[in-house]
């Protein structure tokens, strides 16, 4: 079951992502706002700021609703396997995304663009991904996360600002295994049973011999 996939090169997918997510927000935030993937720091508070929204990785995690199961195989054109995959696993990214600019209401605005965007974007739209992402054919689901951010500032030392956290649910496709045995060209059928050697000679080596007895 299954073709060749794209290159699966599990290794870029977190770049992939943070690339993706940046060409999202870049096409609905105001012109002139730049997207970066700066974690928050202490000179936020006596830096100028430009218009900015920043995402910040901050967690990763294995992402069980979303495993397949079930190994995942490349035939020749003879139907013959010629790879094998292990099943997809999904990993969950968390992005902290906060908003930079020189007054309050200007952050809110910006922060309101982005919230709106990633509220109803369920799915990465291919567009937007990198060709070695959107060529592995499988969704790239983005979630508003239900639980406040605000600890995560306590965790980073630093005042609490407005912010909310999204969930990205990512394919992590292994390599295939290639190192297989090669298919049987021949069968050989035996029956179970095995005919048995005759103990003696079938026939006797003297001529037989009658006795009348009284």
């Amino acid at each position: 079951m299954g073709s060749p996939s794209a290159r699966a090169d599990t290794g870029l997918v977190i770049t992939d992502v943070d690339e993706a997510l940046c060409v999202l927000l870049g096409r609905s935030l105001p012109a002139g706002t730049m997207v970066r993937l700066d974690p928050p720091k202490p000179t936020w508070e006596t830096e100028r700021p430009s218009n900015a929204i920043d995402l910040f990785l901050y967690g990763l995690r294995d992402d069980p609703s979303g495993r397949e199961s079930g190994w995942d195989e490349t035939r020749d054109g003879r139907g013959a396997v010629v790879a094998r995959r292990d099943p997809v696993r999904r990993f969950a990214l968390s992005y902290l995304v906060t908003a930079r600019a020189p007054k309050i209401n200007e952050e809110h605005l910006l922060l309101g663009v982005a919230l709106r965007t990633m509220i109803f974007t369920d799915e990465l739209p291919a567009d937007c991904m990198p060709d070695a992402l959107a060529g592995l054919g499988r969704p790239v689901s983005i979630r508003v996360a239900e639980s406040d951010p605000g600890a995560l500032w306590s965790s980073l030392g630093m005042p609490a600002r407005a912010a909310f956290a999204i969930t990205v649910s990512a394919p992590f496709v292994p390599e295939p295994d290639t190192d297989l045995a090669k298919p049987a060209e021949k069968i050989r059928l035996e029956s179970g049973q095995k005919a048995a050697k005759p103990r003696g000679p079938l026939t006797p080596d003297q001529p037989k011999r009658w006795v009348r007895t009284p």
